[in-house]
Order: structure tokens, then C-alpha cells, then sequence
């Protein structure tokens, strides 16, 4: 039996040759034979090998080839599968499973990966526990090229009582893209419930929160949510784009207290988490799943064992940062019509400030991802920064500042150096995990200097540094939090297609 998914991945990888050959890869007529050979007659890969030899003149060896493939009496694939089926109705497990295991030789590989597990679970239900082990290896190592038939798959062996050939099966789908909300929660489900063979720990916890996202996301109304995003781009509030350098300049240029902060899905995360009236009817263990996996990026704890005063006293100096913006970045309507990944921590954000601001607070609004094309047009907000005789900054670059002092022409720097998230991807973020809440925070909020009315600050500390700016606004200072583009100053790139532009413009050692 071990033979046989070796013979599965072997055609596997005999149509990975084809494929490369097609594309004018390193295959050769030599390996596209031996890929043949090892095909186990697989028809549907004999008939492609054979048009491809064809395509380059080779006539007779096409020929030759597909005649090694034929047998008049043979029964085609989806004849033995059924034959299989009726075997096993009629208790004839030996039967069913020789017939399965010589249909799944000879189908297209769109099909196999879910009838290798169907097959699994016979050997499962027959008691061959380490064959059913070795096909759902198999099935795994496949790739999925039909998320809607591995799902089906999943939902059948979830019937069957098979939740471990299930998950396997559901977690093909997930990497194949799957995102439907129903397929969503059955996964999560299935992750939750434990004991599940071949787990990913990383997968289950993003499902986990796509999921809890998607019913988050369906508890609100877009049409009643959009009203309120709608009339305040309507109104003289709203600071575009094209604008925002401008009024960034004024205020820098007017030396007033001033803060700008940007709200994403991170804090709407830990909103949740702390303020059980804006779940939309999320459980607890739901909005604990939400924010666990970023507060650990951002801090190497689990969110879990953190003090409870601690965390509400973090919410409360949250809640007046936001009070006190005088330019508070949220969704646009754009934003909300297009980003159905952040969709419902957009709309709890938006019932959050809604909530805390009424008609007053922020004399401002923009788009919070604006500080992307705002670097993009202005490489290091030169425009902003430049020739600044004092620029404060709290990130987790110990070198940002001395680097945008030389580009910039800045007279003096100060420097408030944090523990980064974890997807910088350093040695340094590896030895700090755990100190940035509360020990450097704590710190940072105690030791905090302006040293003039006005003087810049710019910010990139995620959920602190809506805190951070809000101190510095206190101690008369111009605060811009301005967040992961100064990772793309620094060369890394912790956004991915986000910061893609961005990389262009690294700031000189």
C-alpha cells in the first residue's frame, strides 16, 4: 500500500514536467520519458505528453506513446469509481478500494486530491490506520486545484465522523482561496474542536479570524453604516489626498499643539476585545481569537494573560487620543466598498468614534491608509520634514533618525526607540518580546520631552503610538503618526503589496 501514494505524487510531478516543458522550461525529452514511466498509465498525462511531442515534429514518438497507454477492455475512471462505491455499499471493502486506488491512477489531478481522501477514509473505516495516514500525507502534498470539490470532500468526511481527513481537506480549500463565510466557520469549527492530525497551528488561528471577522462583517448594514463616512467626505471636514500636505505643513508651520492619528483594523481588534457592547454579537472567545494573533506581532504576549486594569486603563488612554485628534484617520467610502477583509473592524471603528465623538472632537478627517501615496508623491515627507531645525522619533529603528537627519537636512534629532512587531523579521525583535506594554511604554510616557512648543514628532508605533501622539499634543508638540512607511525608509518591507512603491525610496546608511 505504501507504493501507492508514492505513484500519486509521481504523477504529480510528471504533470509539473509537462507543465515546464510547455513553457519552454528545463524539460527534457529525457526527463519527460522518465516522467511518463513513472505515470503508472496515467491517460489524461499520456494524451498531453503525446500532443507535445507532436508539437515538435516527433510524430512516432507520440504514436508509440499513446499505444503504450491503450487497452481495448480497459474500464475508464469514472466507471471503477462507481464500481468501487457499490463494492463498498455491498460490504466489500477489499474490492472497493482496489477499484478506488486504479480509478485515482488514471484521473485528471483536478480531481485526486478529494478522492484520495474519500479513499483515506475507506482505509480509516477498514482499520488500516497508518494506509489512511499515509493517502492523507499524500492528498496534502498534492495541490488543490478545486477549492469547491476539497470542500465538499471536507463536508462528507465531517459526516463520516472523520473531522482529522476533514480538516485536511478544508485546509486544501483555505490555501486554494476559499473565503465563503459558511466554509469559513465549518473550518474554524472543525480547527477549535482539537486532536486534529496534521494541524497548523498559524492556519487554524487565521481562520479562526476570518471567520469571527466574516460574522462580524454581516452584523452591519452597509447601506445605513455608509451614511455616516458619506456625509463627512460631503463636508468641509474631510481632507482629501491632494490636500493633506498642505494642511500637514500649515500645521507644522503654525507651531501648535496638533496630532494626527490613523485608526485600523488593530485597534478596532483590541476595541473589541475590551468593550464587550461593540461585538455585534461576537462571543468572547470570538474577539479574543480577533485580537490575539496581531497583539502578539505587536508585543510577544498573550493578550490573555495581560492584567485586565492594565488593559482597560490602555483603552481609556486610547479613547481620549482619539478625543483630543485634530486630524483622526478612518475608512473612506472607497475603503469600505472595496476591502471586504476589513470590512467589519472599519464599521466597528466607525460605531466606536461615533460613540465617543458625537458631532464634536476631530476638527479633521482623512483616509488612514493615505500616508502610502502621501510618501509615494513626497519620498521621506521631504516636503514636511526638511531642513526642520528639531524632529522627534518613536520607532523601533534605533537609526531612523540620524538617517533622515543626514537625508533631510534636520538640525537635531531625538530618538524614542521601541520594540518592533514581530514581522520586522530581526534578531533584535526576537530578545524584546514582552517589553514594549507595559515596560517601555510606561517609560516612554514617563520620560517623553518637547523641547518647544511645536516641535515635529513623527510616530510609527502602531496601537501605543496613538498614545504617544497624544502625549506629545499635551506637551505642546506636532505629532504625525505616520506608522510601517518608515519600515520602507529603513529597507524592510512589513506590508507587503502596500509598501511595494514605497521600497523604491530607501534612506542612505
Amino acid at each position: 500500500m505504501s507504493d501507492f501514494p508514492r505513484a500519486l505524487l509521481a504523477i504529480g510531478a510528471a504533470w509539473r514536467t509537462l507543465a515546464e516543458a510547455e513553457r519552454g522550461g528545463p524539460a527534457t525529452r529525457a526527463r519527460i520519458a522518465e516522467a511518463i514511466r513513472d505515470a503508472h498509465g496515467n491517460p489524461h498525462l499520456l494524451v498531453r505528453a503525446g500532443e507535445l511531442l507532436a508539437s515538435w515534429g516527433m510524430e512516432a514518438e507520440a504514436r508509440d506513446l499513446l499505444a503504450g497507454g491503450l487497452a481495448p477492455d480497459a474500464p475508464i475512471a469514472p466507471l471503477q469509481f462507481a464500481y468501487a462505491r457499490r463494492l463498498r455499499a455491498l460490504g466489500d471493502r477489499d474490492g472497493a478500494r482496489r477499484w478506488y486506488r486504479g480509478g485515482l491512477l488514471r484521473v485528471m489531478p483536478d480531481g485526486a486530491q478529494a478522492m484520495l481522501l474519500e479513499l483515506a477514509e475507506m482505509e480509516a473505516d477498514a482499520g488500516d490506520q497508518p494506509a489512511a495516514m499515509a493517502l492523507l500525507r499524500a492528498a496534502i502534498a498534492l495541490p488543490c486545484r478545486d477549492a469547491g470539490a476539497m470542500i465538499a470532500a471536507g463536508r462528507r468526511l465531517s459526516a463520516a465522523g472523520r473531522p482529522d481527513f476533514a480538516y485536511a481537506a478544508f485546509a486544501a480549500a483555505y490555501e486554494r482561496g476559499a473565503r465563503d463565510t459558511l466554509f469559513l466557520g465549518e473550518f474554524a469549527a472543525l480547527a477549535a474542536g482539537g486532536g486534529i492530525a496534521l494541524a497548523d497551528a498559524e492556519r487554524d488561528a487565521a481562520v479562526a479570524s476570518l471567520a469571527a471577522h466574516a460574522r462580524l462583517a454581516a452584523a452591519f448594514d452597509p447601506e445605513t453604516l455608509l451614511a455616516v463616512p458619506r456625509a463627512r467626505e460631503a463636508s468641509g471636514r474631510w481632507v482629501p489626498l491632494a490636500d493633506l500636505s498642505d494642511l500637514l505643513a500649515e500645521r507644522i508651520a503654525a507651531r501648535r499643539p496638533f496630532s494626527w492619528i490613523r485608526l485600523g483594523d488593530g485597534e478596532a481588534r483590541f476595541l473589541l476585545y475590551v468593550h464587550g457592547h461593540l461585538r455585534a454579537g461576537l462571543g468572547e472567545d470570538e474577539a479574543r481569537t480577533l485580537v490575539r494573533r496581531i497583539w502578539s506581532m505587536w508585543f510577544g504576549q498573550d493578550i490573555a494573560a495581560v492584567d485586565a486594569d492594565r488593559l482597560a486603563g490602555l483603552a481609556r488612554q486610547l479613547d481620549t487620543a482619539i478625543g483630543h485628534a485634530d486630524l483622526l484617520g478612518l475608512a473612506s467610502v472607497a475603503r469600505f466598498l472595496n476591502d471586504p477583509n476589513h470590512f467589519g473592524y472599519c464599521a466597528v471603528l466607525e460605531t466606536h468614534v461615533a460613540n465617543l465623538l458625537g458631532k464634536n472632537g476631530a476638527t479633521h478627517f482623512t483616509e488612514a491608509l493615505f500616508t502610502y501615496p502621501l510618501n509615494e508623491a513626497d519620498p521621506f515627507l521631504r516636503r514636511l520634514l526638511g531642513g526642520l531645525d528639531f524632529l522627534g522619533v518613536i520607532s523601533p529603528h534605533p537609526e531612523l533618525a540620524a538617517r533622515l537627519a543626514k537625508e533631510l537636512g534636520i538640525a537635531v534629532t531625538a530618538s524614542y526607540d521601541i520594540p518592533g512587531e514581530s514581522r520586522l523579521g530581526r534578531a533584535r525583535e526576537a530578545a524584546d518580546r514582552g517589553r514594549h506594554f507595559p515596560e517601555v511604554y510606561d517609560r516612554i510616557l514617563a520620560t517623553l520631552h518637547v523641547p518647544f512648543p511645536g516641535a515635529v514628532f513623527i510616530v510609527a508605533g502602531g496601537l501605543l503610538g496613538k498614545i504617544y501622539c497624544d502625549r506629545i499634543r499635551t506637551l505642546s508638540g506636532v505629532a504625525l503618526d505616520i506608522g510601517a512607511v518608515v519600515d520602507a525608509w529603513m529597507g524592510i518591507n512589513t506590508r507587503g503589496s502596500s509598501l511595494d512603491k514605497a521600497m523604491g525610496a530607501v534612506l542612505p546608511d
